[in-house]
Protein backbone atom coordinates (compact mmCIF):
# COMPACT_ATOMS: atom_id res chain seq x y z
CA UNK A 1 0.00 0.00 0.00
CA UNK A 2 1.69 3.45 -0.88
CA UNK A 3 0.05 6.44 1.34
CA UNK A 4 0.05 9.67 0.68
CA UNK A 5 -0.53 12.90 3.12
CA UNK A 6 -0.32 16.56 3.93
CA UNK A 7 -2.34 18.75 6.64
CA UNK A 8 -5.23 18.06 5.26
CA UNK A 9 -5.98 14.30 4.23
CA UNK A 10 -4.28 10.75 4.23
CA UNK A 11 -4.68 8.71 0.98
CA UNK A 12 -3.80 5.28 0.31
CA UNK A 13 -3.39 3.55 -2.97
CA UNK A 14 -2.95 -0.30 -3.83
CA UNK A 15 -1.13 -1.39 -6.41
CA UNK A 16 -3.72 -3.94 -7.78
CA UNK A 17 -5.44 -1.41 -10.10
CA UNK A 18 -3.42 1.69 -8.94
CA UNK A 19 -6.62 1.97 -7.03
CA UNK A 20 -7.29 4.18 -4.21
CA UNK A 21 -8.24 2.64 -1.25
CA UNK A 22 -8.52 5.42 1.63
CA UNK A 23 -9.37 8.89 1.60
CA UNK A 24 -9.60 10.41 5.24
CA UNK A 25 -10.14 13.86 6.04
CA UNK A 26 -6.99 14.72 8.97
CA UNK A 27 -8.97 17.60 10.39
CA UNK A 28 -12.55 16.34 10.08
CA UNK A 29 -11.66 12.68 10.92
CA UNK A 30 -13.98 11.55 7.95
CA UNK A 31 -13.27 8.59 5.91
CA UNK A 32 -14.44 9.86 2.14
CA UNK A 33 -14.24 7.13 0.18
CA UNK A 34 -16.08 3.82 0.30
CA UNK A 35 -14.49 0.69 2.27
CA UNK A 36 -14.87 -2.05 0.23
CA UNK A 37 -17.41 -4.25 2.05
CA UNK A 38 -17.73 -7.55 0.48
CA UNK A 39 -21.06 -8.26 1.37
CA UNK A 40 -22.15 -5.06 -0.34
CA UNK A 41 -19.63 -4.16 -3.36
CA UNK A 42 -15.89 -5.22 -2.77
CA UNK A 43 -14.41 -2.38 -4.60
CA UNK A 44 -13.65 1.11 -3.71
CA UNK A 45 -12.26 2.99 -6.66
CA UNK A 46 -11.53 1.26 -9.69
CA UNK A 47 -9.80 2.68 -13.06
CA UNK A 48 -11.52 1.68 -16.06
CA UNK A 49 -9.30 0.47 -19.19
CA UNK A 50 -9.04 -0.38 -21.99
CA UNK A 51 -12.95 0.25 -22.05
CA UNK A 52 -15.34 1.26 -19.90
CA UNK A 53 -18.72 -1.27 -19.10
CA UNK A 54 -19.75 -4.03 -20.97
CA UNK A 55 -19.28 -5.54 -23.96
CA UNK A 56 -22.41 -7.21 -26.39
CA UNK A 57 -21.89 -10.59 -25.24
CA UNK A 58 -18.54 -10.31 -23.62
CA UNK A 59 -16.85 -9.95 -26.65
CA UNK A 60 -15.92 -7.10 -29.57
CA UNK A 61 -14.13 -7.56 -33.33
CA UNK A 62 -10.50 -6.32 -34.45
CA UNK A 63 -9.93 -6.90 -38.32
CA UNK A 64 -11.31 -9.80 -38.49
CA UNK A 65 -10.94 -11.46 -35.04
CA UNK A 66 -12.80 -11.78 -31.90
CA UNK A 67 -11.35 -11.37 -28.56
CA UNK A 68 -13.19 -11.04 -24.91
CA UNK A 69 -13.05 -8.19 -22.04
CA UNK A 70 -14.69 -8.88 -18.86
CA UNK A 71 -16.70 -5.63 -17.88
CA UNK A 72 -14.89 -2.11 -17.53
CA UNK A 73 -11.52 -3.81 -19.10
CA UNK A 74 -8.61 -5.60 -17.59
CA UNK A 75 -6.81 -2.69 -15.50
CA UNK A 76 -8.97 -2.95 -12.21
CA UNK A 77 -7.87 -6.46 -11.89
CA UNK A 78 -3.75 -6.34 -12.57
CA UNK A 79 -0.66 -5.32 -10.73
CA UNK A 80 0.29 -1.14 -11.28
CA UNK A 81 4.31 -0.98 -11.14
CA UNK A 82 4.67 2.43 -8.87
CA UNK A 83 7.22 4.12 -10.83
CA UNK A 84 7.73 7.18 -8.30
CA UNK A 85 6.25 8.75 -5.46
CA UNK A 86 6.94 11.35 -2.40
CA UNK A 87 4.95 12.32 0.60
CA UNK A 88 2.40 13.40 -1.30
CA UNK A 89 2.32 11.79 -4.83
CA UNK A 90 2.62 8.50 -6.57
CA UNK A 91 2.67 7.47 -10.05
CA UNK A 92 1.89 4.45 -10.98
CA UNK A 93 1.90 2.16 -14.58
CA UNK A 94 0.81 -0.85 -16.07
CA UNK A 95 2.13 -2.02 -19.68
CA UNK A 96 1.19 -4.58 -22.56
CA UNK A 97 1.97 -7.80 -21.83
CA UNK A 98 2.00 -11.31 -23.02
CA UNK A 99 -1.48 -12.01 -21.41
CA UNK A 100 -3.31 -8.28 -22.36
CA UNK A 101 -2.27 -9.22 -25.96
CA UNK A 102 -3.99 -11.79 -26.27
CA UNK A 103 -7.37 -10.05 -25.18
CA UNK A 104 -6.61 -6.55 -26.46
CA UNK A 105 -3.65 -6.27 -29.37
CA UNK A 106 -2.27 -3.25 -28.52
CA UNK A 107 0.68 -1.81 -27.16
CA UNK A 108 -0.07 0.99 -24.70
CA UNK A 109 1.77 2.79 -21.26
CA UNK A 110 -1.40 3.70 -18.73
CA UNK A 111 -0.14 5.95 -16.03
CA UNK A 112 -2.39 7.01 -13.15
CA UNK A 113 -1.14 9.83 -10.75
CA UNK A 114 -2.57 10.81 -7.69
CA UNK A 115 -1.42 14.42 -6.10
CA UNK A 116 -2.46 16.36 -2.51
CA UNK A 117 -2.32 19.47 -3.40
CA UNK A 118 -3.48 21.28 -0.12
CA UNK A 119 -7.18 20.31 0.32
CA UNK A 120 -7.81 18.58 -3.18
CA UNK A 121 -6.75 15.15 -4.78
CA UNK A 122 -6.11 15.37 -8.24
CA UNK A 123 -6.11 12.25 -10.48
CA UNK A 124 -4.18 12.44 -13.99
CA UNK A 125 -4.61 9.78 -16.54
CA UNK A 126 -2.43 9.28 -19.50
CA UNK A 127 -1.81 6.58 -21.86
CA UNK A 128 1.32 6.26 -24.52
CA UNK A 129 1.02 4.67 -27.86
CA UNK A 130 4.68 3.19 -28.77
CA UNK A 131 3.67 2.90 -32.58
CA UNK A 132 2.20 4.33 -35.07
CA UNK A 133 -1.24 2.59 -35.84
CA UNK A 134 -3.86 3.85 -33.96
CA UNK A 135 -4.21 2.58 -29.87
CA UNK A 136 -8.17 2.18 -29.76
CA UNK A 137 -9.43 2.80 -25.82
CA UNK A 138 -11.75 4.49 -23.64
CA UNK A 139 -10.89 4.80 -19.55
CA UNK A 140 -12.62 5.69 -16.64
CA UNK A 141 -12.84 6.51 -13.00
CA UNK A 142 -15.34 4.15 -10.75
CA UNK A 143 -15.00 6.15 -7.07
CA UNK A 144 -17.34 4.89 -4.63
CA UNK A 145 -18.32 7.76 -1.74
CA UNK A 146 -19.47 6.77 1.53
CA UNK A 147 -23.36 7.34 1.93
CA UNK A 148 -22.38 7.36 6.01
CA UNK A 149 -20.77 10.83 6.69
CA UNK A 150 -21.27 11.83 10.50
CA UNK A 151 -25.00 12.31 11.44
CA UNK A 152 -25.55 11.77 7.51
CA UNK A 153 -25.85 7.90 7.48
CA UNK A 154 -27.61 6.86 4.12
CA UNK A 155 -27.86 7.87 0.92
CA UNK A 156 -30.87 9.37 1.23
CA UNK A 157 -29.18 12.24 3.48
CA UNK A 158 -27.23 13.03 0.17
CA UNK A 159 -27.64 14.89 -2.81
CA UNK A 160 -25.85 16.06 -5.81
CA UNK A 161 -25.20 19.96 -6.66
CA UNK A 162 -23.83 20.09 -10.61
CA UNK A 163 -22.06 23.12 -11.76
CA UNK A 164 -25.04 24.12 -14.27
CA UNK A 165 -28.64 23.94 -14.17
CA UNK A 166 -29.32 20.37 -16.27
CA UNK A 167 -31.87 19.31 -19.28
CA UNK A 168 -30.57 16.10 -20.29
CA UNK A 169 -31.78 12.17 -20.78
CA UNK A 170 -30.95 9.72 -18.81
CA UNK A 171 -29.47 6.64 -20.75
CA UNK A 172 -30.96 3.22 -19.15
CA UNK A 173 -28.90 -0.37 -18.68
CA UNK A 174 -30.63 -3.24 -19.05
CA UNK A 175 -28.42 -6.00 -18.52
CA UNK A 176 -25.09 -3.92 -18.67
CA UNK A 177 -25.75 -2.61 -21.78
CA UNK A 178 -27.37 0.82 -23.49
CA UNK A 179 -30.59 0.27 -24.07
CA UNK A 180 -32.71 2.51 -26.39
CA UNK A 181 -35.00 3.76 -23.72
CA UNK A 182 -34.26 7.15 -21.77
CA UNK A 183 -36.37 9.25 -19.54
CA UNK A 184 -35.76 13.14 -19.25
CA UNK A 185 -33.67 14.52 -16.06
CA UNK A 186 -33.66 17.86 -14.99
CA UNK A 187 -32.03 19.08 -12.04
CA UNK A 188 -33.91 21.75 -9.82
CA UNK A 189 -31.53 24.53 -8.53
CA UNK A 190 -29.01 22.26 -9.85
CA UNK A 191 -29.86 19.53 -7.49
CA UNK A 192 -30.56 16.20 -7.94
CA UNK A 193 -31.54 14.35 -4.52
CA UNK A 194 -30.96 10.44 -4.57
CA UNK A 195 -33.00 7.82 -3.54
CA UNK A 196 -32.97 4.16 -3.46
CA UNK A 197 -35.42 3.76 -6.06
CA UNK A 198 -33.82 5.63 -8.75
CA UNK A 199 -30.95 2.89 -8.98
CA UNK A 200 -34.03 0.02 -9.34
CA UNK A 201 -32.62 0.14 -13.11
CA UNK A 202 -28.76 0.28 -12.75
CA UNK A 203 -26.78 3.65 -13.00
CA UNK A 204 -28.13 6.45 -14.24
CA UNK A 205 -25.91 6.71 -17.20
CA UNK A 206 -25.44 10.64 -19.51
CA UNK A 207 -24.13 11.54 -22.52
CA UNK A 208 -24.24 15.07 -22.56
CA UNK A 209 -23.60 16.62 -19.02
CA UNK A 210 -22.77 20.52 -19.66
CA UNK A 211 -21.47 20.19 -16.22
CA UNK A 212 -17.67 19.58 -15.27
CA UNK A 213 -17.98 19.41 -11.52
CA UNK A 214 -20.53 18.29 -9.13
CA UNK A 215 -20.59 18.28 -5.45
CA UNK A 216 -21.46 15.63 -3.61
CA UNK A 217 -23.84 16.68 0.15
CA UNK A 218 -26.17 15.73 2.37
CA UNK A 219 -28.83 17.35 4.34
CA UNK A 220 -27.34 16.38 7.83
CA UNK A 221 -24.25 18.29 7.70
CA UNK A 222 -21.47 20.74 5.77
CA UNK A 223 -19.27 17.71 5.04
CA UNK A 224 -19.19 16.74 1.34
CA UNK A 225 -17.08 16.85 -1.58
CA UNK A 226 -16.32 18.30 -4.89
CA UNK A 227 -15.30 16.38 -8.36
CA UNK A 228 -14.10 18.11 -11.25
CA UNK A 229 -13.35 16.49 -14.45
CA UNK A 230 -11.93 17.58 -17.95
CA UNK A 231 -14.16 17.71 -21.15
CA UNK A 232 -12.36 14.79 -22.46
CA UNK A 233 -14.68 12.83 -19.72
CA UNK A 234 -18.08 13.32 -21.96
CA UNK A 235 -20.17 10.23 -20.79
CA UNK A 236 -20.92 10.11 -16.98
CA UNK A 237 -22.50 7.87 -14.34
CA UNK A 238 -24.05 7.78 -11.14
CA UNK A 239 -24.43 4.04 -9.58
CA UNK A 240 -25.01 1.96 -6.40
CA UNK A 241 -26.58 -1.11 -5.66
CA UNK A 242 -30.15 -1.72 -5.69
CA UNK A 243 -31.71 -1.05 -2.29
CA UNK A 244 -28.75 -0.21 -0.84
CA UNK A 245 -28.16 3.22 0.79
CA UNK A 246 -24.26 2.88 2.07
CA UNK A 247 -22.58 4.26 -0.82
CA UNK A 248 -22.46 6.30 -4.44
CA UNK A 249 -20.31 5.88 -7.37
CA UNK A 250 -19.56 9.13 -8.95
CA UNK A 251 -18.26 8.13 -12.68
CA UNK A 252 -16.89 10.50 -15.37
CA UNK A 253 -15.89 8.45 -18.43
CA UNK A 254 -14.65 8.50 -21.98
CA UNK A 255 -16.12 5.81 -23.32
CA UNK A 256 -19.57 3.70 -22.76
CA UNK A 257 -21.16 0.22 -22.49
CA UNK A 258 -21.49 -1.43 -25.27
CA UNK A 259 -25.61 -0.33 -26.78
CA UNK A 260 -27.38 -3.32 -26.90
CA UNK A 261 -27.88 -2.97 -31.20
CA UNK A 262 -24.41 -2.27 -31.55
CA UNK A 263 -21.84 -3.77 -34.14
CA UNK A 264 -19.24 -5.63 -31.70
CA UNK A 265 -16.50 -3.97 -34.15
CA UNK A 266 -13.94 -2.31 -32.43
CA UNK A 267 -13.23 0.88 -34.27
CA UNK A 268 -16.88 1.78 -34.34
CA UNK A 269 -17.84 1.51 -30.55
CA UNK A 270 -19.11 4.51 -29.30
CA UNK A 271 -16.50 6.72 -27.48
CA UNK A 272 -13.70 4.49 -28.15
Amino acid sequence: MVSLYNDEFQVKIHPAGAELHSVFSVKNSIEYLWQAEKETWPRHAPNLFPIVGKLKNGSYSFEGKKYELPQHGFARDLNFELISSSQTSAVFELCANEETLKVFPFHFSFKISYSLLGDKLRTNYSVFNPFHEPLYFSLGAHPGFSCQVKNAVGLEDFFIEFENEETTKRFFVEEGLISPETENFKTENKKFFLKKEIFAKDALVFKDLSSHSLKLLNTKNTHGIKMEWSPEFSYFGIWTKPNCDKFICLEPWTGIADSTNTSGNLIEKEGI
